[in-house]
């Protein structure tokens, strides 16, 4: 079933999502060497009696690293990882760690109350519980 905003400000902070991802995916850069492109982190999603949840594995950010915004019953997870600097510089012999930034879309559903959601950042995860409606 497809959600329908009912304020223009909804249909718009959508339409600005899509948009994002959708230039993102077309102009998605790949740094030569330097592992520093956009990435998508590894995501469960699951519901419980009282709560839906999602949660992503985000190791080495800090809190201040990543941003979860809703419109509507949409979730927007977005943030970045930067490589760390060196003063010398380095001859990897193997990088496997994703640098860069990331972006998911999560519909939240009708079920649950978009306006009530507590995010926890703990060992690596990112969890988001979203409260079912009254």
């Amino acid at each position: 079933m497809a959600f329908q905003p009912n304020d223009d400000a909804a249909w718009i902070s959508i339409f600005r999502q899509h948009m994002d991802e959708m230039f993102s995916f077309m102009f998605r850069t790949r740094g030569q060497g330097c592992g520093q492109h956009e990435f998508s982190p590894h995501m469960d999603i699951y519901e419980s009696s009282a709560h839906f949840v999602i949660e992503l594995d985000l190791p080495g950010f800090s809190e201040n690293d990543f941003n979860v915004t809703a419109a509507a019953s949409t979730l927007r997870i977005e943030g970045v990882k930067r490589q760390e600097k060196t003063d010398s510089p380095l001859s990897y012999i193997c990088l496997e760690r994703h640098f860069g930034r990331f972006s998911r879309i999560v519909q939240i559903p009708v079920a649950f109350d978009p306006g009530r959601i507590r995010t926890v950042y703990e060992r690596g995860v990112l969890s988001i519980r979203i409260a079912k409606r009254q």
